[in-house]
């Protein structure tokens, strides 16, 4: 089953930011993470126990438009 080999894979729980697209591993369970590479920070999900989905930015910290 296809669910196995993602839960079981060498990226458990890594996601790719979706502003510099560099991978990076929230803390487990967390609801928000910020990529470290560029700073932005993300809503994060978890459908299953060791599977993180960028839900999308958190609006509060996202940059306004000048």
């Amino acid at each position: 089953m296809k669910i196995d080999k993602v839960m079981t894979g060498k990226r458990d729980g890594e996601v790719r930011c979706l502003a510099c697209f560099a991978r990076f591993w929230p803390k487990r369970g967390a609801d928000r993470a910020a990529c470290p590479k560029c700073g932005m920070e993300w809503r994060i999900s978890w459908p299953y126990p060791r599977t993180a989905k960028v839900r999308g930015p958190v609006w509060e910290k996202y940059p306004k438009p000048d």
